[in-house]
């Protein structure tokens, strides 16, 4: 249900490289999509570079941090002024972004851009003769939305995310514009919530069972071990709502999602169970109510 199970990745930072003078304009809009899903950690040297950095140096450090690079292809990305390195020269800006990827064993993502194509092989240096063979992706103004999706759903699987159910992709389409892109910025806040509601589910339920167990299931409406305002059986359903619904958000964490969706089955069982002892506090109860054991004044 809730996707692979692939060891995590230790880096999870995306190098969007692009040539100003030919998908400027996407790569910023890019960007943007990209950080509502990934969150901050997107390298674009327009807003990554301080002014007087050296940027070799930059981009070397910037992609040992990274797990993928997203490459921005348009009509004229080979093509160059006559003072300008040509592609392939070492002192060119998109040579060295591609070769230091390369070098460090990155997944490059090539993104053609509004009817572009990757050069053909005899076009390119030597060096760089297999860029036509990887499987590119189209980005265009008419399909933008769903031509990011599938970029995205591309770079979830290179960085080793949750795969997205498509409960969860109706969801986040309809809340996102809502929540801004720094909400992605806290995901993994959300999957430590998750933990902590599930855990504390667990141990509340616990509780339950030894009370039921050593006096009798009459004593399940007892308060919780929070305090006289809170019964048991709120404890639990309450750790297990927060295990359930923010590890739905912390799936979107692509270095924490595991916990997340761990919690939300942790939390599912938790519900469960405690249903079935609220079944039997009902069989052996008589003239009892469910209210019983959710309102603490009753």
């Amino acid at each position: 249900m809730f996707g692979n199970a692939a060891k995590t990745s230790k880096k999870t930072g995306i190098f969007v490289s692009y040539r100003r003078a030919d998908t400027a304009a996407y790569a910023g809009r890019l960007a943007d999509r990209l950080r509502s899903r990934f969150g901050d950690d997107i390298f674009l040297d327009v807003e990554s570079i301080n002014a007087g950095a050296n940027f070799q140096e930059v981009i070397r450090d910037t992609l040992s941090r990274c797990g993928a690079m997203v490459l921005l292809i348009g009509k004229k990305w080979i093509e160059r002024e006559e003072t300008a390195h040509p592609f392939g020269d070492t002192r060119d800006v998109i040579t060295q972004e591609i070769q230091t990827a390369l070098d460090r064993q990155l997944p490059i993502i090539p993104v053609v851009v509004d009817g572009a194509s990757i050069p053909s092989e005899s076009v390119l240096p030597r060096h760089f003769r297999h860029l036509p063979k990887l499987n590119a992706i189209e980005l265009r103004h008419v399909s933008f939305d769903r031509d990011v999706e599938a970029l995205t759903d591309n770079l979830v699987d290179i960085l080793e995310g949750a795969h997205t159910t498509p409960i969860e992709k109706k969801l986040f389409k309809n809340i996102t514009p809502f929540l801004g892109t720094r909400f992605s910025s806290i995901h993994a806040s959300f999957a430590l919530i998750a933990v902590l509601g599930t855990l504390w589910a667990v141990i509340e339920l616990v509780g339950s069972s030894f009370v039921v167990e050593k006096w009798g299931v009459q004593n399940l409406a007892s308060a919780s071990l929070l305090g006289t305002d809170l019964t048991r059986l709120q404890a639990v359903w309450s750790g297990a709502l927060a295990g359930i619904v923010c590890g739905v958000f912390g799936r979107r964490s692509i270095r924490w999602w595991r916990y997340a969706t761990i919690s939300i089955w942790f939390s599912l069982g938790v519900m469960l169970l405690s249903a079935l002892l609220v079944l039997f506090y009902l069989i052996e109860t008589p003239g009892s109510s469910v209210m019983d054991l959710i309102d603490s004044k009753a």
